[in-house]
């Protein structure tokens, strides 16, 4: 059993490239190379290269590649053999690491991962809510948006109040905050909306967030004030955020061994959707 590959400059990648749109329209704006999995005429998956700060898994200016299965139907052989030739091909362009995100019930697939190098680096759920009844917002809190010369503020901010996650990716994204381009964080601050928290003239929490798409990218409570119901009300203020902006659904990803986070958000009317897990090879 062979997979053809093509690339992502290839004439015959015409013939697909709208069943893979939603995986290339985040990389095609950078200029990213990437190379398609055909079995048959079917997709059977494709990964991009590039360098960090695309994750923010590695220090700035790591060589990287993300693979994505875009067929989980196909065979467990070709699902098998995507996954060991892209692996293949990212350690001929000398990335330093790969990654994949996939659904955890595919045990098969994180067996072979695990088989060709690969560890587990994050286990975790996404969880939503509708959005079709009146939102209750207590009023302790104020919330001020911030602008874009506010960024060299809020990052030490959104360190220091997310310390302790069991999020092992945040815990990386933090790590390497440092040192991103300002260019990359002009295009990064355009497609979100961060706000410092206030409870008098305090600063007791950060909240990074995409409001159209009604995604809660992060909440971050200063450690003092933990426990304390500060940020449940966050959590309010962004769902009624989202509701203001039409979304019928908010939406979050937590660590699946964060129960006390995961209790929480089910209290606020959240339940799992999906249930992830991303795996990891490093040079």
């Amino acid at each position: 059993m062979v997979l053809r590959v093509i690339a992502h400059n290839d004439a015959e990648l015409a013939s697909v490239k709208e069943s893979i749109s939603a995986y290339t329209s985040q990389y095609e704006p950078l200029g990213l190379p990437y190379w398609v999995f055909l079995f048959d005429k079917d997709v059977v998956g494709l990964f991009f290269v590039g360098k960090e700060p695309l994750q923010l898994l590695a220090p700035v200016g790591t060589p990287l590649s993300r693979f994505h299965v875009v067929d989980y139907e196909q065979p467990t052989s070709v699902l098998e053999e995507f996954l060991s030739e892209a692996l293949k091909l990212s350690k001929a362009k000398k990335v330093d690491y790969a990654y994949v995100i996939f659904p955890a019930e595919q045990t098969g697939i994180a067996h072979h991962l695990a088989r060709i190098g690969f560890d587990e680096l994050a286990n975790r759920y996404e969880m939503t809510r509708p959005l079709d009844k009146p939102i209750d917002q207590p009023g302790n809190l104020r919330f001020r948006r911030l602008a874009r010369e506010e960024l060299d503020q809020f990052f030490p901010l959104m360190k220091k109040f997310m310390s302790g996650s069991s999020d092992n990716v945040l815990d990386l994204v933090l790590q390497n905050l440092e040192n991103i381009p300002e260019q990359l964080l002009d295009m990064w601050f355009a497609q979100i909306t961060l706000f410092f928290v206030y409870l008098g003239d305090e600063i007791v929490g950060v909240l990074d967030l995409r409001p159209q798409a009604g995604w809660v990218s992060n909440i971050g409570v200063a450690p003092s004030h933990r426990g304390k119901g500060v940020g449940s009300e966050m959590l309010q203020f962004c769902l009624k955020l989202f509701q203001d902006e039409g979304c019928k659904e908010a939406k979050l990803g937590v660590s699946a061994v964060n129960t006390r986070a995961i209790h929480v958000y089910e209290k606020l009317g959240f339940s799992i959707d999906e249930h992830l897990q991303t795996f990891i090879w490093r040079k």
